[in-house]
């Protein structure tokens, strides 16, 4: 992932390795999620078994951070692999990438790979520039904020994922776009991110905890998609990260939400990585 040493020098793309060439590449983002809310970080509360299975398969970051606890300056950061003094986005909305650095889709798209995004809100509208290498940037989340009018354009994680299955099911079952070349897609999932507003059963099962809420159905509708696209077989050839944008003060340090302070509880964040055993692991 970009994600690694951002701010250093970036030497030429090396050709991939033999165990990894090819591999097709599904990041998912879920914004808003603090790491000590996944059971693979300890978290007792049953909320994450999609997270958990693949932390338990694959491989777990300990200590991940965010560079930005906000949406659009995090993701730049992530698809850049540089800091935000880098790249000039620094928050929400007053700023847009301009492209001067390549994202991680312009570098699989430069190597044959078909790439799609689908994201979840409005702070991460194709407008602020993150479409940059995208074939298809899929940002149709409707015009009713899902919290009421002070709330940001969203949709729900299971329209996103639905979104993102039938790009890759086309082209797994078709053999059109995005086969037969490998697929890199990115899905942004925003549900945990303020305000919380989980679809039932979920509202009824945390309702004294709507955060905890929107998380599990975050969890559940990725998982549901996930043994979706196993199904299918699109999943043999396949490496999945699972990151976050940043986590949730949930009123430590005397803030509600996030964007002002870098506690641990909104820049430390869950960082997976998974792939099947068809892919030998590699350096």
């Amino acid at each position: 992932m970009a994600t690694g040493l951002p701010g250093c020098r970036q030497p030429p793309v090396a050709p991939a390795s033999g165990a990894l060439r090819g591999a097709n590449v599904l990041l998912i983002t879920i914004d808003t999620l603090r790491a000590d809310h996944v059971g693979a970080y300890g978290n007792r509360l049953g909320l994450t078994p999609t997270l958990d299975r693949l932390a338990s398969e694959g491989l777990r970051f300990e200590r991940a951070y965010a560079h930005v606890p906000l949406t659009l300056p995090s993701h730049t950061t992530i698809m850049t692999g540089s800091y935000p003094i880098a790249n000039g986005v620094r928050d929400n909305g007053s700023f847009r990438f301009d492209g001067t650095r390549p994202t991680l889709a312009d570098v699989l798209k430069a190597a044959g790979y078909h790439t799609g995004a689908f994201v979840g809100a409005f702070p991460v509208d194709a407008r602020f520039g993150l479409n940059a290498g995208f074939e298809v940037y899929d940002d149709k989340y409707g015009s009713r904020p899902a919290g009421g009018e002070l709330s940001v354009l969203e949709r729900p994680a299971d329209q996103v994922l639905a979104s993102a299955y039938a790009w890759i099911a086309r082209g797994v079952s078709t053999g059109q776009s995005p086969a037969p070349g490998p697929w890199f897609a990115w899905v942004h999932l925003y549900d945990p991110h303020d305000p919380y507003v989980p679809p039932e059963p979920f509202s009824s099962r945390f309702a004294s905890d709507l955060y905890s809420g929107e998380i599990a159905y975050a969890d559940a509708a990725l998982g549901a998609t996930l043994e979706r696209l196993l199904m299918l077989g699109a999943l043999g050839h396949t490496v999945v990260a699972v990151a976050s944008d940043h986590g949730e003060s949930l009123g430590e340090h005397g803030e509600r939400t996030h964007g002002l302070f870098a506690y641990e509880a909104t820049i430390r964040v869950p960082l997976l990585i998974w792939a099947p055993p068809t892919i030998r692991a590699a350096v």
